[in-house]
């Protein structure tokens, strides 16, 4: 064989090795783009489980309005309660969750002369919508929320945000349209977060996933879903309290905004730690003690009885905000 056909043979089979590599890869992004594609269909599916421990419309003290708004498209559910003259509050739920489930906090600050605008987020209980379709998506229905606020009855008002798990989130993005706000267990950075969530399952391959699970999550809840809450709280200097949950077992702890404070610029930012595991931060000592122990039929009122301690925490920090 001469030289010249020996390297045709090596420059042919070079170039089918590389073919077949090039194959191999993109065969893995198509599959690895559907996998990910499947788990926002199946993650974030609508979410429409009713807690019946959670309180409902009926056992709300303070007067009530049931409202309704745009996000997206999509209508949106909620609650005007209360009518007081300090300032609204607005609440926004986690996940898995919805406005009913801080009902007994909305009483209690509606008791205090609050009103309380809450709402059940796109794709979850009472609101439209096929799917929650990313854990970034609370921030779209939290500014949707604020534009109609602007136009409603209580527009002259004091605004004031409290938010939770991606509620936190959102509320941390969108503290500039806002007098204060209170973020509790909030993440950072939601890309982090699915995949520190995920890589228990799936160890190193989350990070092949990551740069599809960033694109997937831009798709479905627009330019600005893959931001970092640090970064939006960088770009203002609104006041905002970060709490964190002594025993969070739910958001990852590299991933929790409340152990970003080396990150943050914001100077009217602060920070506190409280104890407790991620959604019981504001129950009584009484409710906790009844949760463990409550078999059979439950008293509901007593089962979300709040903690006045870390309630008028919140309110406390509010109240400065607008006195300064």
């Amino acid at each position: 064989m001469t030289e010249k056909r020996v390297r045709t043979n090596r420059r042919t089979t070079a170039w089918a090795v590389l073919g077949i590599m090039l194959g191999v890869l993109l065969m893995h992004v198509c599959l690895s783009f559907i996998a990910v594609g499947l788990f926002y269909r199946f993650f974030y599916a609508r979410y429409d489980v009713y807690c019946p421990t959670d309180l409902s419309v009926s056992d709300i003290r303070a007067a009530t309005e049931a409202v309704s708004f745009e996000a997206n498209g999509v209508s949106l559910s909620g609650l005007l309660i209360g009518d007081g003259q300090k300032g609204v509050i607005v609440m926004v739920h986690g996940m898995r969750s919805g406005m009913d489930a801080h009902f007994a906090e909305a009483d209690y600050f509606a008791a205090r002369g609050y009103t309380v605008f809450t709402y059940d987020g796109t794709g979850s209980r009472t609101s439209g919508g096929d799917s929650r379709c990313s854990i970034s998506l609370a921030r779209d229905d939290l500014n949707a929320a604020l534009d109609y606020l602007e136009t409603s009855a209580v527009s002259d008002l004091p605004v004031f945000l409290y938010g939770h798990s991606s509620g936190g989130y959102a509320a941390a993005t969108a503290l500039d349209r806002a007098n204060a706000t209170v973020a509790m267990c909030a993440f950072d950075d939601p890309i982090d977060t699915m995949c520190d969530t995920a890589k228990p399952y799936i160890s190193f391959l989350v990070y092949l996933q990551r740069p599809l699970l960033a694109l997937w999550n831009r798709i479905e809840a627009g330019d600005d879903a893959n931001e970092a809450a640090r970064d939006c709280i960088n770009r203002s200097d609104a006041p905002i309290l970060i709490i964190g949950a002594s025993e969070d077992r739910v958001i990852p702890k590299a991933d929790a905004l409340y152990l970003h404070e080396s990150d943050i610029i914001d100077p009217n930012a602060q920070y506190l730690e409280w104890a407790g595991d991620h959604s019981d931060l504001w129950l009584s000592p009484a409710a906790l003690d009844y949760r463990e122990r409550a078999d059979g039929s439950i008293d509901r009122l007593l089962y979300n009885a709040v903690d006045p301690v870390f309630l008028d925490t919140v309110l406390t920090f509010f109240d400065a905000a607008v006195s300064n």
